[in-house]
């Protein structure tokens, strides 16, 4: 069992294997995409999580189509929930608590409900950020006020409740059988999309509810969406690394909620940023600074002791060029309850919360899916992964490399993945690498693992592993350094054409000292829409270790392939790193 991936989750996992670096997301300006798709219109994303709260309006049906035919779902009655919670927006809401009543874990009867109903507000928050309606006039006790919307406000809404907050426990958990029923009931359905801000310890993919679950979606052309946790960027930390999933790390976003503390008689204020409810006049409190520690300075929890910091006004040092550490102010429905802690156990009641973390992340992801569903209908899941990871920046709005916020310098992939999500440039982007089942089935052979362990995954026995081989057709490229400084290693890639024209592209690689790339052939051309060019690129790393400074939790290096239309505007981008395996790699 495991806890949710949100700001609680503090489990260690491994490093995605060689092929599995994912794109990591947040959204640039995502309007025009939601012009040309319709908003989502027609598609329907299922949300595994902690339930829903159906009177919130984010989930308000006004002006929507009858819901689509294809449905197959279902409102479930149960505690204090009926069908008439659902609506034309709100077209599913089921509960799966068998696996944990099997552990003998009792649902709270005070914290939580047996039912799809939401109580943590964690469910909510990510569905209503993946396809809340529009709401006017929302706040945060008077913080980022303006319309809450969600990212596909025209797409459908399932609820599969699999989180419960259970009274012997005392925590919000998730069981594996629940996890993994709630996903064959969503493809049952018939979900379009599929969205989970949880995750597992990483294990082989055969053992992991998550990866099989995700594996069934995939042969049914459901978009598969997941959180990477929230313990990165450190390296071996990510959840979720079967390579058919989408798995989506946190960034930030340029807005700030100001805020200003004014110390002693007026003497001097301080503005900075600040999410607390109210104003509020205190006395006779230390102030705590971490002055000598650039992690404390920067509020990194994972550095700071709670003995030096309780009782005590926190300042954080957020003033390091561009944002270092900021919260990603993501904001959506909670139910109307006690949320924001303002002294002791005193919390006060809001509609609207600002919640950050992968958890968050990961439904932005979701309703960007939807939104490239609806336009490109005949897209595979890998298709869609692929125009995200391509088109993603790599640079924030100061126009340097994404800044690791643990150590206030420039990332690398193995920290912002393929980079921040650009959802205009994700729906038109002239390439992709599509992958086939058949291909992540060689890619299962690959691993070594038997036949039986490929039926779990997969669901078939119907396979042959002739053609086994860990090249998968992935958008990214990485070179394990085993024991060694120097190696050389060749990948073979297929690129699709998905633009309405012919077209030509010339590789451009940057590659640091250190790293080799050699691209062929360097140009590609494709006749029409649909065509296919192959091409190999080999990378030959011969490193210095003594001249190379350990960067984000590895040694290595990193660059860039790009693919350049020839009198045109599509770049396809893919990271090409070389980093060291860790022991810890199961």
């Amino acid at each position: 069992m495991s806890r949710y991936a949100s700001t609680s989750l503090a489990e260690e996992t491994s490093q995605p294997s060689s092929l599995q670096l994912e794109a990591k997301a947040l959204l640039d300006n995502e309007w025009w995409i939601s012009y040309t798709s319709k908003f989502g219109d027609d598609i329907i994303i299922g949300v595994l999580d902690s339930g829903i709260w159906p009177e919130s309006e984010s989930f308000n049906d006004r002006n929507m189509p009858p819901v689509p035919q294809r449905w197959q779902g279902m409102c479930e009655t149960g505690t204090e929930f009926n069908t008439s919670h659902c609506n034309k927006k709100l077209i599913g809401a089921r509960k799966f608590s068998q696996g944990m009543k099997q552990y003998r874990l009792n649902i709270s009867n005070t914290n939580d409900y047996d039912s799809p109903r939401d109580f943590l507000g964690h469910g909510t928050h990510t569905s209503s950020t993946a396809a809340g309606s529009r709401v006017q006039n929302a706040n945060y006790f008077g913080y980022a006020e303006g319309t809450a919307t969600g990212m596909a406000p025209s797409a459908r809404l399932a609820m599969y409740k699999v989180g419960f907050y259970s009274k012997d426990i005392r925590v919000i958990d998730v069981v594996a059988t629940d996890v993994l029923a709630g996903m064959d009931q969503a493809i049952e359905d018939g979900v379009d999309i599929m969205s989970l801000s949880l995750g597992f310890k990483e294990t082989p993919f055969f053992k992991n509810p998550i990866a099989i679950g995700a594996f069934a979606a995939l042969k049914k052309g459901i978009f598969v969406t997941c959180s990477a946790g929230n313990s990165g960027p450190h390296g071996y930390t990510m959840f979720n690394g079967a390579p058919w999933l989408t798995t989506v790390g946190a960034g930030t976003v340029d807005r700030e909620l100001g805020a200003r503390v004014t110390l002693g008689d007026g003497d001097i204020t301080v503005t900075g940023i600040s999410m607390y409810p109210e104003n509020l006049f205190i006395s006779r409190i230390p102030l705590y600074f971490g002055h000598g520690n650039r992690r404390k300075e920067l509020c990194d929890w994972n550095s700071l002791d709670s003995k030096d910091v309780a009782g005590k006004f926190v300042f954080c040092d957020y003033d390091n060029e561009s944002s270092v550490f900021r919260s990603e102010d993501i904001y959506a429905w909670v139910p109307n309850r006690g949320f924001a802690p303002i002294r002791d156990h005193d919390y006060l009641l809001t509609d609207y919360a600002l919640v950050s973390g992968t958890s968050m992340s990961c439904p932005h992801t979701a309703g960007v899916a939807a939104l490239l569903k609806a336009t490109h209908r005949d897209w595979s899941s890998a298709a869609i992964r692929s125009a995200m990871m391509t088109t993603a920046d790599v640079t924030d709005n100061a126009n340097g490399r994404i800044i690791d916020m643990t150590t206030a310098v420039a990332g690398t992939p193995l920290d912002f993945g393929a980079g921040h999500l650009n959802p205009n440039k994700a729906m038109d982007p002239g390439l992709v690498y599509d992958i086939e089942v058949e291909d992540y089935i060689n890619y299962l052979c690959a691993l070594n693992y038997t036949s039986q362990q490929i039926q779990i995954i997969t669901g078939t026995s119907n396979f042959s592993c002739k053609y086994a081989s860990l090249d998968l057709n992935y958008p990214s490229f990485i070179v394990i350094l085993n024991k060694t400084n120097s190696t050389t290693s060749t990948f073979r890639r297929v690129l699709l054409n998905v633009a309405d024209t012919a077209s030509i592209y010339n590789a451009v690689v940057e590659a640091p000292p250190g790293m080799k790339v050699v691209v062929q052939p360097s140009t590609v051309n494709f006749p029409g829409k649909y065509t296919k060019a192959e091409f190999n690129l080999t990378v030959e790393i011969n490193l210095e270790v003594d001249s190379v400074a350990p960067q984000s939790d590895y040694f290595g290096n990193y660059g860039f392939l790009s693919w350049n239309e020839v009198n045109g505007t599509h770049v396809i981008r893919s990271p090409i790193v070389s980093a060291i395996a860790s022991a810890k790699n199961p």
